[in-house]
Formats: structure tokens, sequence, C-alpha cells
């Protein structure tokens, strides 16, 4: 996803990144992090239209909003401990 991120716009991929780590810093879920960025992708893309490096695409936004949609669809386990309480933390160990 960060790849097809940075082909539509380096500063889009970027900004996606940075939710990424942040939310896995402060969470300590890899999965979250990705759940939240995808999520925000599409949103970032149309904020940020017009005011910074590209101009608003329609097709481009889609693109953005079914990528968002089946990353949490394939996430949809994760989703379910995450709910649960019993996902995996960053750098803990499985038992």
């Amino acid at each position: 996803a960060l790849g097809v991120l940075m082909g539509v716009s380096p500063l889009l991929g970027l900004s996606v990144a940075m939710t990424w780590l942040g939310v896995a810093w402060f969470s300590r879920y890899s999965s979250l992090a990705a759940l939240l960025s995808a999520v925000l992708a599409p949103r970032y893309y149309a904020l940020a239209s017009d005011v910074l490096w590209w101009r608003f695409n329609g097709a481009i936004f889609g693109m953005l909003c079914v990528m968002g949609i089946l990353l949490v669809w394939r996430h949809r386990d994760n989703v379910n401990r995450l709910l649960a309480g019993t996902e995996t933390k960053l750098g803990a160990k499985k038992s």
C-alpha cells in the first residue's frame, strides 16, 4: 500500500508512513497503525488536494478508498483481536 501511495504522491506516502509510525509508536500495535493509516490516506488526499502538490482526481480518490476498504477487510482478524484485547503488541514475545 505504501508503494502505491508513493506512486500517487511522495508527500502523501510520507504523510501516511508518518501516521503509521506515530500510531505504532504510541499504541505499540502494528495492525492498528495500518488500519488507521489506510482509513486516513483518502482523507489526506482529499484535504491536501489543490493545496499541496496534486490536483484532486476522483479516480485516484476512489482507488484510495477501495484500497483502504480492502486493507481493513484483509486485517479483519486483527480487528477482532484488537476488540478482544488479545492483539500482540510490537516488541512483545508471543505466548
